[in-house]
């Protein structure tokens, strides 16, 4: 079991080496390599972060400077955060997907002394600006491959960082633990660089405090320990992701396992089948996807049976979802459920909210949809262990949440910022559709006078790096204004309504909020990306970006002739099948809500030409 929240030392190194001493034989990382994994005890992990710290000390590293990482996630990742602020040092996340400009503006206003880069790729774009950094005084490549014969008196191997750093241990073994215990609660130990829709990216600064802090009430209400296991596969410079991989495991001690890479993590899902598994929504929208496409190659009885077993799960969803409303409104039951409908509720579900309905025609249906389909469909996705599953970043539509719980996979949503950490949780047994949760322990909300949440939360952010006017714009007495609308129901659970700034006005005087719309069609096994458009105009307009993947599928399996994306984007064939698509969509909502026109695109947004932000 985690350790309990008494004896946890105050800063993220203290409870590092805190970890190391204590679990030092047990599992703390698995990487995948050229297809066999590979594990990392903590007295591994340990060693590794002693020499990497070692190492920066050498290179000059003083407390309070910075040292950026550009990579996708693996274990050098960790030991390179580690190593940072185990001897004082700020970590700084950059997205591996970045421009060389948008690394350029991270490094200089974050002053990073080292940045470590994962390969030749990200090794190139921070060569073409280095001329623009002067703070920076080493670049460390973690794979040389293609670098082999670079002759640079700034660039170092990782390896040669790491002996290095062994080096100065062996001279001066007490300078890492001298510099460890010199950290203040208060120091500002992480930066996270917020995503830019609004301008230059602004650096989230957070404390040793504030994290722990943060992450104090998820561990509650995960019951995360050292008997789970998670999936690493996202860019570990994101909130999420950090506290996932990075916090959580320090403080519950949960195996963590990394991806080989981010684009075969529904390949990884499987071999490691976690216990506990976050993703964004677009993540369970692709393993729906894939299901689906599956489905439509079984033979005619396969998919028969499978269409049978959804159903019951879905039914068995419904039930429950219903059954949960039922118990949480208490009195206020019989002025929301007419009597009819409360009396077909209680048949359904008199049952724990733990197991099947009682309905005995229900409840053995289910064990043997379950038996024969749902169970072996979870453990083709790699979902087969998980004891809960969490979807966050942005809302997800309502009938893939509905999919997956009836497909009996344990999933709930959350709700965060960068600024406040997570802040809003799905209890145990309440799912609600359309619903994020209600607040964590030491969290409170409010409503601004138009609707914006504001949030106070015990992992709030110190404020923003160099920008104190933008800091005491956001926060005010405590309180973070978070962008966001919402309302709240009687139950505190929080309704999300889009971001305020992307509120538009149509041509009628209609204020619309397009993200709920762009997610419902997202959800679509066709749409890879939308956006609706319609500010000052008389009508609402999407622009639809197809999932190559999928909609090659559909083409192949009904004869359209296709040889590139261009092709897909324009055939009457495809064009007809995102039309239905967007019909279904708009028959959930009212006449002045529905997209009337839509534009398929014939490229996929980018942030590499700034159509997309990183995250």
């Amino acid at each position: 079991m985690s350790t309990p929240a008494t004896s946890i030392p105050m800063t993220l190194p203290g409870l590092f080496w805190d970890r190391v001493r204590r679990w030092a034989p047990r599992v703390a990382l698995r990487e995948k390599n050229f297809g066999i994994w590979e594990e990392f005890t903590w007295a591994d992990y340990g060693e590794r972060v002693r020499a990497c710290g070692f190492g920066l000390i050498a290179c000059g590293l003083e407390p309070g400077r910075s040292v950026a990482i550009a990579s996708e996630g693996r274990p050098e990742w960790l030991f390179a955060d580690f190593g940072a602020q185990s001897v004082g040092g700020i970590a700084v996340g950059l997205y591996a997907t970045n421009s060389a400009e948008q690394c350029a503006y991270v490094l200089e206003h974050a002053e990073a002394h080292v940045c470590v880069v994962e390969d030749q790729e990200q090794f190139d774009k921070i060569m073409n600006v280095r001329s623009q950094l002067p703070n920076l005084h080493w670049i460390v490549v973690i794979d040389p491959k293609g670098l082999r014969h670079v002759d640079d008196p700034m660039v170092l191997t990782f390896a040669e960082l790491l002996e290095k750093g062994r080096d100065l241990e062996r001279v001066q073994p007490g300078l890492l633990d001298e510099r460890v215990d010199a950290i203040a609660p208060d120091d500002t130990t992480i930066l996270f660089y917020t995503s830019g829709t609004t301008g230059p990216p602004k650096g989230v600064m957070h404390s040793h405090r504030s994290l722990l802090d943060g992450i104090e009430p998820l561990v509650a209400v995960t019951g995360l320990s050292e008997q789970d296991e998670t999936l690493c596969y996202g860019a570990l410079c994101h909130l999420s992701e950090r506290f996932v991989s990075l916090l959580m495991s320090l403080r519950c001690g949960q195996i963590v396992n990394f991806a080989e890479r981010p684009e075969t993590v529904f390949q990884d899902l499987p071999e490691v089948s976690p216990t506990f598994f976050f993703g964004v929504p677009r993540i369970f929208e692709k393993l729906k996807a894939r299901i689906d496409i599956d489905m439509e190659e079984a033979t005619w009885g396969k998919r028969k049976v499978y269409a049978l077993a959804l159903r019951i799960g879905g039914r068995r969803c419904r039930a429950r979802l219903a059954e949960q409303s039922v118990s949480q409104l208490g009195g206020q039951a019989d002025n929301q459920l007419n009597g009819q409908a409360k009396g077909q509720v209680k048949d359904l579900v008199s049952a724990p909210a733990d197991g099947p309905p009682s309905s005995p025609v229900l409840s053995v249906l289910w064990h043997l949809a379950d038996l024969l389909v749902l169970r072996k469909l979870r453990q083709r996705l790699g979902l087969g262990r998980v004891r809960m599953a969490v979807v966050a970043a942005a809302p997800i539509a309502p009938e893939v949440l509905e999919f997956f719980l009836g497909l009996g996979v344990p999933l709930r949503e959350a709700y965060g910022m960068t600024e406040t950490g997570v802040t809003v949780w799905t209890p145990d047994n309440g799912v609600r559709l359309g619903k994020a949760g209600v607040a964590l322990e030491g969290t409170q909300f409010r409503l601004s006078s138009e609707g914006e949440v504001l949030c106070s939360s015990p992992g709030m952010m110190q404020g923003y790096l160099k920008n104190p006017e933008a800091t005491a714009e956001t926060l005010q007495d405590g309180w973070l204004s978070s962008g966001d609308l919402g309302s709240f129901d009687d139950d505190g659970y929080l309704v999300f309504g889009g971001r305020a700034k992307d509120t538009m006005i149509l041509a009628t005087g209609r204020n619309v909020v397009p993200a709920n719309l762009e997610n419902m069609l997202k959800a679509s096994d066709y749409i890879l990306d939308s956006v609706v458009i319609g500010d000052r105009r008389p009508y609402l307009t999407a622009l639809i970006v197809l999932d190559e993947e999928t909609v090659s599928h559909y083409a192949q399996t009904h004869n359209v002739p296709f040889s590139t994306h261009a092709d897909l984007a324009t055939h009457p064939d495809i064009v007809h099948l995102i039309h239905r698509e967007i019909q279904a969509v708009n028959a959930r909502w009212s006449d002045r809500e529905q997209v009337e026109d839509f534009r398929i695109l014939n490229w996929e947004l980018s942030s590499d030409d700034d159509e997309l932000t990183p995250t």
